[in-house]
């Protein structure tokens, strides 16, 4: 479930849809997403701006929200390194695996000064490859 959350999550943020989420899942990703602004002080318009995807100009809190939210649903632990079994998994049950690898290989290299700023590199490699999953 959690790592359904974090796809709503990221689907979200980049706009992309998936038919298969249920009204369960994207309960779960709203209350997760809450959890984590109430912890990290991030906004409602910061994370909305994180939903059209932009990533410009995120401040600190921002960023931090986004290590929550990954950290809660499971794709990395609480430094921001990627859980590559658990991302690869559950992109490869929504894209197949060979897409799920190529990606998690592009983006698994997250590297940074601190767990907020890895889990927003990988959120923007995410962002920046997305395409690749869909084609």
């Amino acid at each position: 479930m959690k790592a359904i959350a974090c796809l709503v999550f990221a689907s979200a943020i980049v706009a992309c849809a998936l038919a298969a989420i249920t009204e369960e899942q994207r309960d779960a990703a709203r209350q997760l997403a809450g959890k984590c602004m109430q912890q990290t002080g991030a906004t409602e318009d910061d994370v909305n701006r994180l939903r059209s995807g932009d990533t410009e100009n995120a401040d600190r809190n921002t960023r931090c929200f986004v290590q929550c939210f990954f950290q809660g649903a499971g794709f990395v632990d609480q430094d921001g390194n990627v859980q590559v079994e658990e991302l690869t998994n559950k992109l490869a049950s929504e894209y197949g695996q060979e897409k799920a690898d190529e990606l998690v290989a592009r983006c698994r290299n997250n590297a940074g000064p601190d767990a907020c700023e890895r889990s927003f590199r990988l959120l923007q490699c995410y962002m920046e490859n997305r395409a690749s999953l869909m084609f």
